[in-house]
């Protein structure tokens, strides 16, 4: 069996080991050592116990990971805009007469228009 299995199947823990008195063992792991285990129900994955430690570590990479999508997102959006700078832009009546349509006319039908 492979170092990687071996050492997954030890971080397996069905939910029935904690009623059977090893929980104290289990916590003390986790605390002392930062080990991980998967928790089983139905032998079944159902949750993972960590250390607080290693909890707060993934929860500041993850706040690390969402900035930085967020600035990528920003870059991408900048570009966009910088490369539509130069295009045709028209105003609003322009698109507006464009589309057959005479701003009077908009008038008029957005006075008709009730919101409830």
């Amino acid at each position: 069996m492979s170092m990687a299995l071996l050492d997954f199947t030890e971080k397996l823990v069905s939910i029935s080991d904690f009623s059977q008195g090893k929980a104290g063992k289990i916590f003390s792991d986790v605390a002392e050592n930062d080990n991980e285990y998967i928790i089983l129900k139905n032998n079944q994955p159902t949750a993972v116990l960590l250390s607080i430690k290693e909890y707060r570590e993934q929860q500041e990479k993850v706040a690390k990971l969402e900035s930085l999508l967020e600035r990528i997102e920003n870059i991408r959006l900048l570009k966009l805009a910088k490369s539509r700078a130069n295009d045709h832009t028209a105003s609003f009546e322009e698109f507006v007469n464009e589309q057959g349509f005479v701003m009077e006319e908009l008038e008029e039908l957005s006075e008709s228009v009730e919101f409830e």
